[in-house]
């Protein structure tokens, strides 16, 4: 026969986990905080989509500076939609408070004198109010002229920034 001990260890361990994942919003999106997103493939002049999931949420926002002078980039559909955007630019798209998971799209233009090649567009995402960002960078391609794109491709890197 077990001992009392050892029963109540099972009894408590199985209410524990039982509750595992009841905690409030903040604690379940630090666990799960994540952004991947997919590459594209277009030839000059043509507006391609680039699309996200995020994880755990609190902003979300692309560095525009990192593509050529001439494409512009603007926000496309997100479910859920964020509940205020910050007017500066490149726009921050903000759920408050941090969401589980969101998915959506930046529409991008690729400028009409676009050279055949991959270029990048980091996307970041900010958890809550927490330093800790990640960054996933999606590759766009423009067709060269024998128009055969290459695969769609992404990379991602997540980093934590301080307040120094």
């Amino acid at each position: 026969m077990p001992s009392r001990r050892a029963v109540l260890s099972l009894v408590v361990g199985g209410a524990v986990s039982s509750l595992a994942g009841c905690g409030g919003s903040a604690e379940g999106t630090e666990r799960e905080f994540g952004l991947t997103t997919t590459g594209a493939e277009g030839v000059p002049g043509q507006a391609v989509g680039v699309e996200l999931t995020a994880r755990g949420v609190g902003v979300v926002t692309y560095r525009v500076d990192a593509l050529p002078a001439g494409w512009q980039v603007t926000q496309g559909d997100f479910d859920p939609g964020p509940t205020s955007v910050r007017e500066v630019y490149p726009p921050e798209l903000l759920w408050e408070p941090p969401i589980g998971t969101v998915t959506g799209s930046f529409i991008v233009e690729i400028g009409t004198k676009a050279a055949p090649g991959d270029y990048s567009l980091p996307v970041e995402a900010r958890a809550g109010e927490s330093d800790e960002t990640v960054v996933s960078t999606a590759v766009i391609t423009v067709a060269g002229p024998t128009g055969s794109p290459s695969p769609q491709q992404s990379t991602d890197r997540q980093s934590t920034r301080g307040t120094d």
